[in-house]
């Protein structure tokens, strides 16, 4: 079985829960990891001490394994280009600098294949909805964006598990009730059609895990809760470590316990592939 640990919404700064992180760095030491995937939101407020912890922490965790990373709302300063007026690239600059110059990396390692759209672009004109909640929260996968994604997963190795992350949520909330992309449920559609067996991503800061089926194709989405003091619905906060193997996919969830200041299995997945 190869191991994959996907974490998200860490929020460095004062949602933060230091015990929490230490924890997950024991985890990511005590055990072999094919991959550790962060889908964003590493920051609270795109401030420099944010990223440095962030960076810190990432240090960590290349040491221990294979790792892929992308920025999440709260990683990009929006207010830099609003509606594309202003200096695009410094909305990213925090983010490049400390973090990682590339916004959709692809990652491939022996048996798996991470393929990355960034969905968070701040406020752009396309980004606007009927709702002003959204405003610089809501996500947007653009035509361009899938194309790319669909020809990184189709050029993955025979066998490998074909893996797209994102940060915005792909499935409604069931506590927040909101959709994290703008294209709403189409989102599970375009998902589809890259042709992933899994999904990845965060944002909605509820966990969730489910088989997603649109006609001929199926896939697992993983869309985890946070770690930091964020989470939603009063809910422990989580994190979801995945296995797999030629057949199956299987998600454990790892909530945190106050009691024990460690995580420890909550629910359990296991789908065919």
């Amino acid at each position: 079985m190869a191991r994959l640990l996907h974490l998200s919404d860490i929020h460095f700064g004062h949602p933060e829960v230091p015990a929490a992180v230490a924890a997950v760095e024991r985890r990511l030491a005590a055990r072999h990891w094919d991959v550790v995937a962060i889908s964003g939101d590493l920051t609270q407020r795109n401030r420099r001490s944010q990223f440095e912890k962030a960076r810190a922490f990432l240090q960590r965790v290349r040491a221990s394994a294979p790792s892929v990373v992308i920025p999440g709302n709260h990683d990009v300063a929006w207010w830099w280009c609003p509606f594309g007026l202003g200096a695009r690239s410094r909305m990213y600059a925090g983010y490049r600098r400390w973090i990682d110059a590339e916004l959709e990396p692809t990652l491939r390692v022996a048996g798996v294949t991470v393929a990355s759209i960034n969905t968070s672009h701040g406020i752009q004109w396309y980004t606007q909805t009927t709702r002003p909640r959204d405003l610089s929260v809501v996500g947007v996968a653009r035509p361009a964006q899938w194309v790319r994604a669909t020809r990184a997963l189709s050029s993955a190795p025979t066998g490998d598990l074909r893996v797209l992350m994102m940060h915005h949520n792909l499935l409604k909330g069931r506590l927040s009730d909101r959709w994290g992309l703008t294209s709403r449920a189409a989102g599970l559609d375009e998902a589809a059609a890259t042709g992933c067996e899994l999904v990845l991503c965060g944002h909605d800061h509820e966990g969730q895990v489910e088989q997603v089926v649109r006609g001929p194709r199926r896939y697992v989405v993983s869309q985890v809760n946070t770690i930091s003091n964020r989470a939603r619905g009063g809910l422990p906060i989580s994190y979801h470590e995945i296995e797999w193997n030629a057949a199956r996919i299987s998600v454990v969830r790892q909530a945190w316990s106050e009691t024990t200041a460690d995580f420890a299995p909550a629910e359990t997945w296991s789908f065919d592939r």
